[in-house]
């Protein structure tokens, strides 16, 4: 059995961040990570009035559940998984394809992960990270900025969909991290330390 890790925390947090030099600190294992966004369901099960009622990035039926479970525990058993999935927007993107794993190592990265009970009985470790919430808010903002939405766009979406979502599904999660990393700016020592507790347990 592989060994597998959930990241986790609100929105602008710095999860990928994290993710990404955790992966590059762990990089003789080749550890594979899954970004739970890549799961996004795409909605077109639902007509084109209701699809914009149900449409979300912050409330747990955004997500495909099944199949992403069924990737990592694949993954964790030493199998392979193949992404773009059929039915999300990475899909209708025509994102390329690729191969995960396999490999002994799986960080599985997502604000909504920990919601799922039956995923998060899979990690043998899960992580929270955090940032002050004013720190997430211009994060936020300046990301969707920076990708060619509007202020009014942006700010909109963050009052229709985070605000309402966010406490509930995102933040109330962090009772159920091992550890809660804080990331107001770069923490190389937590990045450390997870590497560190990794490498024990793969040596």
């Amino acid at each position: 059995m592989g060994l597998v890790i959930g990241l986790s925390g609100p929105t602008a947090s710095g999860k990928s961040t994290f993710a990404s030099a955790l992966v590059e600190a762990l990089e003789p294992y080749q550890p594979v990570l899954i970004g739970q966004d890549r799961y996004f369901r795409n909605w077109l099960d639902y007509e084109p009035e209701e699809r914009e009622v149900q449409r979300t990035s912050n409330h747990p039926r955004a997500v495909l559940w099944d199949i992403l479970e069924a990737h990592v525990e694949v993954l964790r058993g030493g199998g392979t998984a193949g992404t773009p999935v059929e039915g999300t927007r990475s899909w209708d993107r025509h994102d390329p394809p690729a191969t995960l794993g396999p490999s002994s190592l799986v960080i599985v990265e997502g604000h909504l992960i920990y919601t799922r009970p039956s995923l998060r009985a899979l990690f043998d470790l899960r992580l929270y990270v955090d940032a002050f919430v004013h720190e997430r808010v211009v994060r936020r903002l300046s990301r969707d900025l920076a990708g060619g939405t509007t202020f009014e766009g942006a700010t909109a979406w963050y009052r229709r969909d985070v605000i309402p979502n966010v406490v509930v599904h995102s933040e109330r999660t962090r009772s159920y991290a091992d550890l809660i990393i804080p990331f107001d700016r770069d923490n190389p020592t937590a990045v450390d330390l997870v590497s560190r507790w990794v490498q024990a347990r793969l040596a």
